[in-house]
């Protein structure tokens, strides 16, 4: 960047750039060459002077109207600061070395001063940013969490403020869900949007039925004879109570699955199963009679159930 150079040259744009353009060359070039990075570097901060005095003529319509129409000019052409405010004197718009400071801070300014006036000059006010993102854990019931519910939450805002939100939970929601409640998050900044509130579930466990993925499943004791004979039961689902079959002959350890009686699947339609799991729950004491029956029935009903197995 010799000082030979023009204005455009200096920012590196070319003569029909729209002024969005300039300023954001100016902004690209003054994170590299700002003094703050390159302190006691005097060859930088010229350059960066520079930059200052090139976006200061380009970036206003009428000083930029009277460069063009002149040609390129030198710096510090009409005695000290140059017609437009250059290094020496008082210092043009983005404050000469050794000046009052301008709206930029001129060589004596942070970054942060340099970057805030520009955007104050540059737009009259603060850009309109989104609101923050936010997350809020929701300690769900099992129920509630394979039926779907409205839940209230209260979300804690700003200055201690507090906001009830009405969630609806979608039927099958789990460990870890989230549910995105859009515009209910952060105050956006300068008018701009609200950000989201991510409501994450925690699903408590249930006292008989246990979830595995969109699948129930259901401990059920019945007694040798029911086991033996078969019978029918009736027994608890997530929809309520139905009644179902225990086959002849059924063996502990046995599952028996009702089709569609599991949680709704989230991604697709359909629900889950439900498995049953058999446990034949026997006598703990039996007394004589009991004990002679049951000899009884086992030399009409001789078996070995370790038969073949090692």
């Amino acid at each position: 960047m010799s000082k030979k150079k023009d204005y455009y040259e200096i920012l590196g744009v070319p003569k029909d750039a729209t002024t969005e353009e300039i300023k954001k060359a100016f902004r690209k070039l003054a994170r590299k060459y700002h003094p703050d990075l390159h302190p006691d570097d005097n060859e930088k901060e010229t350059l960066f002077k520079e930059m200052n005095e090139a976006h200061s003529v380009l970036s206003d319509p009428d000083k930029r109207r009277q460069y063009d129409m002149a040609g390129r000019m030198p710096f510090g052409g009409d005695g000290p600061g140059g017609p437009f405010g250059g290094h020496g004197g008082q210092g043009g718009p983005f404050g000469g070395h050794g000046g009052q400071r301008g709206p930029f801070g001129g060589g004596g300014g942070g970054l942060d001063d340099l970057f805030s006036g520009f955007f104050d000059q540059g737009r009259g006010t603060q850009m309109p940013q989104r609101g923050s993102d936010m997350e809020y854990t929701l300690s769900l019931d099992f129920m509630h969490a394979v039926n779907g519910a409205d839940v209230n939450v209260s979300v804690r805002r700003g200055g201690g403020s507090t906001e009830k939100i009405k969630v609806k939970v979608p039927p099958g929601v789990t460990n870890g869900s989230r549910i995105k409640l859009a515009g209910k998050g952060g105050a956006g900044v300068a008018g701009g949007p609200p950000g989201s509130l991510h409501i994450i579930t925690k699903v408590q466990k249930h006292p008989y039925f246990k979830r595995v993925e969109d699948d129930i499943h259901l401990d059920v004791p019945i007694t040798l004879k029911e086991a033996v004979l078969g019978t029918n039961i009736k027994v608890p689902t997530i929809d309520g109570f139905t009644t179902f079959k225990v086959p002849p002959g059924s063996q502990g350890g046995s599952k028996l699955r009702l089709k569609g009686k599991g949680v709704k699947h989230l991604s697709a339609a359909g629900r889950g199963a439900m498995y049953l799991n058999i446990q034949i729950n026997l006598p703990r004491e039996l007394d004589d009679k009991s004990m002679e029956l049951i000899s009884e029935f086992d030399e009409i009903n001789p078996s070995d159930p370790r038969l073949g197995l090692w």
